[in-house]
């Protein structure tokens, strides 16, 4: 199957709003976690989403506000956050459309994006206990600089959280 992928400003998001929060809600917080989909889409400053015979099979939702995004969340950092570079917020494929290459395509096109438009790097959240988005990630560059934990409250409703941060940085060469 052909995917493809574009990209959809704010204004686009609402005529897809719904086909969106029912991908990412089959994927998150399945366990009693508070569902913010339509928050984190409405904050982010694009979505690219991907499309095999007219259907959304897959989003990355994507801010540019690094200060914002990162302000504060992890404790430490094993290197200096730089700033001209994007968030990938999420990146997530309807179950029933994985292992086709589906996440591969919003991930080339996100970095052929970043790099037409002179970003350093691409920032990015997942767990550790994500065996599958960390091989993803890790096979395509991204490597660990942050850990967060919180201790002293429940994380969107989930008593026990942890997160980790990765950077892929971007180089011409690429």
């Amino acid at each position: 199957m052909n995917v493809k992928v574009s990209i959809l400003n704010k204004e686009q998001y609402k005529n897809y709003s719904k086909d969106l929060i029912n991908i990412f809600e089959e994927n998150f917080f399945k366990n009693g976690g508070f569902l913010y989909s339509d928050n984190f889409m409405t904050t982010s400053d694009f979505i690219a989403i991907a499309r095999m015979d007219d259907i959304i099979v897959g989003y990355m939702a994507v801010s540019t506000n690094i200060e914002e995004e990162l302000d504060k969340k992890y404790d430490t950092y094993t290197e200096e956050i730089e700033f001209n570079c994007l968030v990938i917020k999420h990146l997530v494929v309807s179950k029933k459309y994985r292992n086709m290459g589906v996440g591969t395509k919003l991930m080339d096109y996100i970095i052929r994006y970043a790099k037409y438009n002179s970003i350093k790097c691409l920032y990015l959240w997942t767990t550790p206990d994500n065996l599958v988005a960390l091989n993803f990630y890790k096979n395509r560059g991204f490597y660990k600089i942050g850990d967060y934990r919180p201790a002293k409250y429940i994380f969107q409703g989930l008593e026990t959280f942890h997160s980790i941060m990765m950077v892929k940085k971007l180089v011409s060469s690429e």
